[in-house]
């Protein structure tokens, strides 16, 4: 278990506004992403976060809905609509949830890597990282974290 020292984590989101949000963009979040949001309203591990559905901007403009508004209507290049950015790489770029496939019988989605200074393509499509998010927390968040930290932020 990570020391509270180097893990950020918030109250439950409000479950209305992940609705606003799906209602809003047009889009339907993964199950296991709106199950983290029931217990956490995003959070943070030595600087890696995943965001939060905020209903107060509490984070500033760290919260899908400005970052989901942004990527998509302020950039020189555009996401595709589909795409929900829900963690930042650090350097501009974005893991995303590709909420096409999203159904009743298929609650997950891939996660795609999307470089926001590159123009793609119908041929030359974001690269699919993982199969799902918490596929993605395990490796991106947790394992990369221990391989440079132990549990109490003291590097290894």
């Amino acid at each position: 278990m990570f020391s509270r020292d180097i893990v950020c984590f918030y109250e439950p989101a409000n479950m209305n506004a992940i609705k606003f949000f799906e209602k809003k963009f047009n889009v339907t979040l993964p199950y296991d992403y709106k199950y983290l949001l029931s217990r956490t309203n995003g959070f943070s591990l030595m600087g890696d976060s995943i965001y939060g559905v905020m209903d107060d901007l509490s984070l500033g403009n760290q919260d899908l809905f400005s970052i989901y508004k942004y990527e998509h209507e302020c950039t020189y290049i555009p996401q595709y609509w589909y795409l929900v950015p829900f963690a930042p790489d650090g350097g501009g770029n974005f893991y995303c949830f590709d909420t096409r496939d999203i159904t009743d019988d298929n609650p997950l989605c891939k996660i795609v890597f999307w470089q926001s200074n590159y123009q793609y393509s119908e041929d030359d499509q974001p690269e699919i990282t993982h199969d799902n998010m918490m596929e993605f927390i395990s490796e991106c968040i947790i394992d990369w974290t221990l391989e440079c930290y132990d549990y109490n932020g003291d590097p290894l």
